[in-house]
């Protein structure tokens, strides 16, 4: 069990930038259904796509694609030709009954446009796109817009051999905190910006908090950062912070929140709050101090903030 030693999380304000990634050869597929285009030693990357409009004589086409290189993150691509140079695609995609999904898709270097789509919150998409029996899909730039009747005939195994492929966010907290944090990060950072997560020294800690005998986790997402963008779970309050307490069944999410840091003393744990939060006297951060408890967490009060 820890004593006084501090711990500040990382407060570094988050920022989005021009992302770009090494792509494949342009997508070129069916009209009318799903097409499997596996991995190859010419091309590493694995997909399921489909071309919602294909006119190969005057040279345009619009095509959509689940794809990785195999065991990273899943991305949505599409491409659109002889309509100029756009720096990003607006990219919605309607189907009966579901609520349109609606994305905004940066341009890459080889002028197809991409967003990682691994995140547990499109898995409703993902499973629409593969029950339903049509939909439709529009591309617009600030000077055109398309729509497009949006088959999905074969779509069932062509996107289960990307899902195969690609790595999407499986985790259940509830059973491995440590690797469903993780997950949420590197789904964040590939689904948000692009970008790949780095996890630094401090993000989990696996050790008993509540002194029952038994290992729990505690998440400091200030150490996790999208490639060299700021942490986006860090602002001007602090840092989000999460508890896991072990118990016979799995573990109990016991706190979500933000601080400035912690501080665990026998069977309780300080966090530094920010200024705002320590009433309306206060002028510096203050420690607010909570018991470990069979349902979790209870406030016990404040508590002085010394430093180390």
């Amino acid at each position: 069990m820890s004593g006084w030693k501090s711990h500040y999380l990382g407060l570094v304000p988050w920022f989005a930038v021009a992302l770009s990634l090494a792509a494949p050869q342009a997508l070129r597929a069916d009209s009318t259904r799903w097409t499997i285009v596996p991995r190859n030693e010419i091309t590493p990357t694995t997909r399921a796509t489909i071309c919602p409009h294909e006119d190969p004589g005057r040279g345009t086409h619009n095509c959509i694609s689940l794809e990785c290189t195999p065991n990273d993150p899943l991305t949505l691509a599409a491409t659109i030709a002889g309509f100029g140079d756009p720096d990003h695609l607006r990219l919605t995609i309607d189907l009966a009954g579901r609520a349109p999904l609606e994305l905004l898709l940066p341009v890459r270097d080889d002028g197809r446009f991409a967003i990682g789509l691994s995140g547990r919150h499109h898995r409703a998409t993902l499973e629409a796109l593969q029950s339903g029996a049509s939909g439709t899909v529009t591309f617009a730039t600030d000077a055109h817009l398309w729509r497009d009747h949006l088959p999905l005939a074969g779509s069932r195994e062509a996107i289960d051999h990307a899902l195969a492929a690609c790595w999407t966010d499986r985790a259940d907290p509830d059973r491995d905190p440590d690797r469903a944090a993780r997950d949420e990060v590197r789904a964040f950072c590939a689904d948000t910006l692009n970008a790949p997560a780095v996890l630094t020294e401090g993000f989990s800690r696996h050790e008993d908090l509540d002194g029952d005998g038994k290992p729990d986790w505690l998440i400091n997402y200030g150490a996790a950062t999208c490639g060299p963008i700021g942490s986006a779970w860090c602002g001007w309050a602090g840092c989000d912070l999460a508890i896991h307490l072990a118990r016979e069944d799995g573990y109990l999410p016991a706190f979500r929140g933000i601080a400035e840091g912690f501080r665990l003393q026998g069977d309780r744990i300080i966090l530094r709050r920010h200024v705002s939060e320590c009433g309306d006297s206060a002028t510096s951060p203050c420690g607010v101090a909570y018991r470990f408890v069979a349902e979790g967490l209870a406030r016990i009060g404040s508590d002085d903030w010394l430093a180390d």
